[in-house]
């Protein structure tokens, strides 16, 4: 009777879906930025850390959970177009959130209308697809905004075309997963 229990419990607890997750399957949608969501190559979930307290003892510390969560940053990778208008849309934006000219560059920022993604922060939306290329997840990126841009490299001595690619980093309040 034992015996049957046991087995029963184990085949209680094997997953229901059995398929593993694509690294292909993803979209990208940012308000601020279309084109960059259209060229969207790369794309990670950020780390996640918690921090904890040390409480000494005689013996060995005791841990206890923190309380202020750490995520780490989005980065996004993409393929840029030949007009550059989408390492544009991002390099605009930090030049306005930095204002090295004038003060009047984080102004027009500041003043957008809220709702139109054109302000300071914009959210964002990474969609997981499943196995059947299908929404099935997705991770909302609140507040985001970014924090560097990577260089982009020229070269003629390549024997194949390699194009172009510029990688974003972003920072963020928070993120959310919704399961779709």
């Amino acid at each position: 009777m034992a015996t049957v229990d046991i087995i029963n419990g184990i085949l209680e607890n094997q997953p229901s879906n059995l398929n593993f997750l694509s690294p292909l399957g993803f979209r990208f949608t940012l308000r601020r930025s279309p084109t960059v969501n259209f060229f969207a190559t790369d794309a990670n979930i950020p780390s996640f850390e918690l921090g904890f307290a040390t409480v000494p003892s005689p013996f060995s510390n005791i841990y206890i959970p923190g309380d202020k969560p750490i995520w780490g940053s989005f980065r996004l990778t993409f393929k840029v177009d030949e007009d550059f208008v989408n390492y544009l849309e991002i390099y605009n934006w930090m030049v306005k959130l930095g204002f090295p000219n004038n003060f009047g560059q984080y102004a027009a920022l500041a003043s957008a209308a809220p709702g139109t993604g054109q302000g300071v922060v914009s959210d964002g939306t990474l969609t997981i697809l499943n196995s059947s290329m299908r929404p099935n997840v997705e991770v909302i990126f609140r507040d985001l905004f970014p924090v560097s841009i990577s260089d982009t490299n020229f070269t003629t001595t390549d024997t194949n075309v390699d194009y172009v690619t510029a990688t974003v980093e972003f920072k963020y309040t928070y993120l959310t997963f919704n399961k779709l």
